[in-house]
């Protein structure tokens, strides 16, 4: 079996780590931070996606060993985006460092019970270095669901209650979806991507789906046999607006019968799911399979439908 691991690239960007002989790389500038430095959050339009954090921060929250090289290559470039994963490396060693958000990454400890209240969860999805406080409303959450006869189902992160999907809003529409898992009292953890959950223009070919597949595995002969999807974004008409009378978001791989149902609030779908197709999706990694939903209103009628 095959598995490959695929993300959508707005919240962490995972880099590969570059080999280069200690002593080779550029020096990397030790700069001081700006004075007042902080990364506003709060903000309309894709913000997350421009390398607001200074070389100064990242060089703070990351130290370089002398002479190692770094990925991204910090003697360049002078800010990340938000989230980046900074791998250093020399010959013999490597190490990454995870910068955070507006506040540098953290672990943190917590129980299962924490992950079915608002205040727990926000503790828990804060320490990704994104600051879940009030200036976040709350959207909902949505324990892992399983579709079809899923082999490991004992596996963490196969379990229901052992992983869950949040959504978070804030004012300029900025939709936060935190995906958190759990592995005991001392271990587990949360990351966070954002996507925009205000009105947009009109897409060619109609809306995209909030979420795309992840964790697809693959049998020797191309079939997929197990998917994921996860996170939290905005559903809308072909117009790109917000449908915000929407209930359900129905999805599935394209060219399979399973579809997997995630609530929707205020325009918010909260996805999490395990899902072992129905019928038989050949895929090659290089083109891997779309998902198709249908957008449901609270009568059950199909407002939208999405792709991508």
């Amino acid at each position: 079996m095959e598995r490959h691991t695929t993300r959508t690239g707005i919240l962490l960007a995972v880099l590969a780590v570059a080999v280069l002989p200690s002593g080779c790389a550029a020096p990397i500038p030790r700069e001081p931070v700006p004075a007042g430095w902080a990364l506003d959050v709060h903000q309309p339009g894709e913000w997350w996606t421009q390398p607001l954090i200074p070389r100064s921060v990242v060089v703070q929250r990351c130290p370089p060993p002398p002479g190692w090289s770094s990925e991204p290559n910090l003697s360049i470039v002078t800010g990340v985006r938000p989230g980046t994963e900074v791998n250093y490396s020399s010959l013999a060693d490597d190490y990454h460092c995870l910068i955070g958000w507006s506040e540098p990454a953290t672990e943190v400890e917590f129980s299962q019970k924490e992950m079915a209240t608002e205040a727990g969860l926000r503790r828990i999805c804060s320490s990704s270095g994104l600051p879940l406080d009030e200036s976040w409303r709350f959207v909902g959450r949505k324990e892992a669901e399983r579709v079809g006869d899923l082999p490991g189902a004992g596996d963490v992160g196969l379990g229901i209650g052992r992983t869950t999907t949040v959504g978070f809003v804030d004012d300029y529409g900025t939709a936060v979806g935190c995906m958190v898992q759990y592995v005991d009292e001392a271990g587990g953890g949360a990351s966070v991507e954002l996507s925009v959950g205000a009105d947009t223009a009109p897409t060619p070919g109609g809306a995209a789906c909030p979420v795309v597949p992840r964790n697809m595995a693959r049998d020797d002969d191309g079939t997929l046999l197990e998917y994921q999807l996860r996170g939290a974004g905005a559903v809308r008409g072909a117009d790109g607006r917000i449908l915000t009378d929407a209930k359900t978001l129905q999805l599935g791989v394209a060219g399979d019968s399973v579809t997997t149902s995630h609530p929707v609030v205020d325009g918010i779908a909260i996805v999490d799911a395990w899902v072992q197709p129905k019928g038989v999706v050949h895929f090659d990694w290089d083109r891997p399979p779309p998902v198709e939903g249908r957008v449901l209103g609270a009568d059950g009628s199909v407002l939208a439908t999405c792709h991508g």
